[in-house]
């Protein structure tokens, strides 16, 4: 009975299986994500292995602060870990302001959110890319037509 199936055919079926069963799953789950990445609403983002901050819930661990280093120069690796952290909360502001047009959120509540999700961040708050980080909060409101939010409103949330 199984001597006339050959290994081909059966490597064939089983690609095809899998083949329908992934398309299933990303059609189920990720339908909205393809469309707005279809409709040009968002940028299709591959995330890095081994990124501390890949999904929404962070450990402990990635939450904890770094201790500051004792001397008056920054430490070596200081720059890049907090240019990795202003990647992150970039990546992070952009899903949560792309959710926040979908959910048609009130000012007040987009503004308390956006303070809490600033708060993760506290080595951003005190760098060089703060300022660049507040452009990037009104820029994003203005191109998803969500809440408008002013350069100053958007240097308030850091407080």
């Amino acid at each position: 009975m199984f001597t006339d199936i050959s290994w081909g055919n059966y490597i064939v079926v089983i690609i095809l299986l899998l083949t329908n069963w992934y398309l299933f799953v990303g059609f189920r789950f990720y339908f909205d994500d393809f469309k707005e990445v279809i409709s040009g609403k968002r940028k299709l983002q591959f995330r890095r292995l081994g990124d501390p901050n890949y999904g929404d819930f962070q450990s402990e661990e990635n939450n904890q602060e770094t201790p500051a280093p004792t001397s008056s120069q920054p430490a070596f690796g200081e720059f890049d870990t907090t240019f990795q952290d202003v990647d992150a909360l970039v990546a992070r502001l952009k899903s949560f302001i792309a959710d926040a047009a979908k959910k048609k959120l009130v000012k007040k509540e987009f503004t308390y959110y956006l303070q809490l999700l600033l708060r993760e961040y506290p080595s951003v708050k005190d760098s060089a890319f703060r300022s660049s980080v507040s452009e990037l909060i009104v820029t994003e409101c203005k191109t998803l037509d969500t809440v408008s939010v002013t350069q100053a409103e958007a240097e308030g949330l850091w407080n």
